[in-house]
């Protein structure tokens, strides 16, 4: 007896062949005001046609993320905090961050040779592509690349609707996440590793000439693992009682710390786009990033004695 063929079918994403990737002339869709849409297919090896999913490997997370909710002054940067439901993952210079670099460049070569069949050979000279990868730069003068995810959301509500889950002894949990804030508050950078699985939701063009076109990725689940060589410790529990014992700085002297300030990102703030589910935010060179992790060094307490004299 026949099995059905899987309906979705993952694949890590350096291996991934773009080549195989069909893509129609974006259309009109009832869904959607202000853009085109196409969705496109990936052809396996056996012939079978699906949406494309892809596996990220375990990346760390010391930058990036969510877009920061306030800017430096203290103003909201979005109306809603669901306006932040997307994800900026920047690649550096570890080999399994290049293999998706390298994908996603490969990628942006196709749409940039597929343009006139994606948005119509008459209006080919009227679009640009919209960037897949950013760049920044850092404060030693550094490019950083990133690639901007969006965490898929309920139309109705806009809570997230992306599937989390945190590793434990080498089990999937699943936790329930609706809004970044409640990610945020539970995670910090530093403290975890992650992986994604992404579909590539749709390519885009702009209704409004001369205009945009694109690609736009969502995050179906997120697994978190914690770093067990993390320090949780933070200001408010370190300073939460005295720490003028002896014993108590000794051991607090032991560890190191990585404390960052309340507030600030060392993210440049990205601008609310007026309507998230049809406008693609356009991905330009951010400003020179500022650091804010604050090194803070403990020093072991010495008890001094009074000298002694001889008699």
């Amino acid at each position: 007896m026949s099995q059905d063929k899987p309906s979705r079918v993952i694949i890590p994403f350096e291996d991934i062949d773009f080549s195989r990737l069909k893509i129609e002339e974006c259309k009109d869709n009832e869904y959607s005001k202000y853009q085109k849409l196409s969705l496109p297919k990936y052809e396996h090896a056996d012939g079978q046609l699906t949406m494309l999913y892809l596996k990220t490997p375990l990346l760390d997370f010391n930058t990036g993320g969510f877009p920061p909710e306030k800017d430096k002054d203290g103003n909201l940067l979005f109306e809603k905090d669901s306006d932040r439901a997307k994800w900026r993952c920047y690649l550096g210079d570890a080999p399994e961050e290049q293999k998706i670099l390298k994908k996603v460049q490969e990628f942006q070569e196709k749409l940039i040779k597929d343009k006139a069949s994606i948005v119509g050979k008459k209006d080919e000279k009227k679009f640009e592509l919209e960037n897949l990868i950013g760049e920044n730069t850092n404060k030693e003068g550094e490019s950083q690349f990133y690639i901007r995810f969006n965490f898929r959301t309920e139309l109705a509500t806009n809570v997230m609707s992306t599937k989390f889950f945190i590793r434990k002894d080498g089990n999937d949990e699943e936790i329930i996440i609706k809004t970044p804030k409640e990610f945020e508050d539970k995670f910090r950078r530093g403290q975890f590793r992650y992986r994604m699985i992404v579909s590539l939701s749709k390519i885009w063009s702009q209704k409004k000439l001369p205009g945009k076109y694109g690609a736009t990725f969502k995050i179906e689940q997120m697994q978190i693992e914690m770093r067990e060589d993390a320090n949780t410790m933070n200001t408010k529990t370190l300073f939460a009682k005295s720490q003028f014992d002896d014993e108590v700085t000794t051991k607090v002297s032991e560890m190191k710390l990585n404390i960052e300030p309340e507030g600030g990102d060392e993210d440049a703030p990205e601008e609310a786009p007026e309507d998230d589910e049809e406008e693609e935010e356009e991905i330009k060179p951010a400003k020179k990033a500022t650091s804010t992790a604050v090194k803070v060094t403990a020093t072991k307490a010495v008890n001094r004695k009074k000298p002694t004299t001889s008699a």
